[in-house]
């Protein structure tokens, strides 16, 4: 068997697949990440989703299990996870921790080489190549280089507002009522205490992105050069990565990107910037929106693990359940 963990901030979904593909037992829990959870929380956690997805079945040397938990790249965390995993699992199947990046592009790629570009809250591209040499540009957080990110867009969106504000405007814009409106109040003084409360700051901020994303779907000028700023961040940092992993690679004539995050899967202002420029600069990319949600990448990453490929018929078989 295989059994696959997406384990995350708000929570964490483990499934159970056969070896020709077919989804045993899938279920949901809390959450797992080590940076915002503690170790009673989480092992409670996992022991609920063990509970719930092997019902006391015990676990054999045959047995793969592979989880990607957001939290667990750095301080020893990954070690310290898969510990927990083996007091509860044994150390008979072979267990792989590894962060939940891996997991966003394995979904799509199917356990081969690629990269995926996370643009969320926060942003992050990540790759790898046939050698399996793993690299990543951003991810350090909302103040570095956080330019594809859900926090940055609605930073210049606010940025925008301010402007117009300070410039006198008597008559609040389209935006503005819009901003006004989204965090249900009247003034523009009101918007201050709100952004900047203690420990609230990014996600508030970043909860602006919705309007950009919206309103360039629907042709706004103005949220469309905020989406296509964004998507020009993405684009550098996706070079970087390809320059450091992939360019020596000759048996790869395209490079798979996966988008992915709310932003990268809704904006359409995105996937059209980096269509155009990457056709434009004659560059090896061929970009697709995740449809698949990470647990799909924990069961190919755990084959790859294994030395394994998944067959058609296991793709087929597997990737159905999550298509219904």
């Amino acid at each position: 068997m295989i059994i696959g963990i997406d384990g995350g901030g708000t929570k964490t979904t483990g499934v159970v697949v056969d070896a020709q593909g077919t989804v045993l037992k899938m279920a949901t829990v809390g959450p797992t990440n080590p940076n915002s959870s503690n170790e009673e929380s989480i092992l409670s956690q996992l022991k609920d989703l063990f509970s719930q997805l092997l019902q006391g079945k015990e676990l054999s040397g045959e047995d793969l299990v592979f989880a990607g938990i957001s939290g667990a790249e750095s301080g020893g965390k990954k070690e310290w996870f898969k510990e927990l995993l083996v007091s509860l699992l044994g150390d008979k199947p072979s267990i792989t921790v590894d962060n939940d990046a891996i997991t966003a592009l394995y979904s799509e790629t199917k356990g081969e080489p690629g990269i995926v570009c996370i643009s969320g809250t926060g942003s992050i591209a990540f790759g790898v190549n046939e050698k399996l040499e793993r690299g990543r540009v951003g991810g350090w957080g909302y103040l570095i280089n956080d330019g594809y990110s859900g926090f940055t867009i609605g930073k210049n969106i606010l940025e925008h507002v301010f402007e117009k504000y300070d410039a006198g405007g008597q008559e609040p814009c389209r935006m503005t009522e819009e901003v006004l409106e989204h965090f249900q109040v009247k003034e523009m003084s009101e918007l201050v205490p709100l952004v900047y409360e203690l420990g609230k700051t990014r996600d508030r901020i970043a909860s602006l992105a919705r309007i950009a994303v919206v309103w360039s779907n629907q042709g706004d000028d103005l949220c469309t050069s905020f989406i296509e700023g964004a998507a020009r961040a993405m684009l550098k940092d996706i070079q970087v990565l390809y320059e450091k992993l992939m360019k020596d690679d000759v048996d790869q004539n395209t490079v798979p990107i996966i988008l992915t995050g709310g932003i990268g899967q809704h904006a359409e202002a995105m996937m059209d910037y980096l269509h155009s420029e990457a056709r434009r600069a004659g560059l090896p990319y061929l970009f697709k929106r995740a449809a698949f949600p990470p647990i799909v990448g924990t069961v190919y990453a755990a084959l790859r693990e294994s030395g394994d490929k998944a067959s058609a018929a296991f793709i087929t078989r597997f990737e159905g359940f999550f298509s219904v």
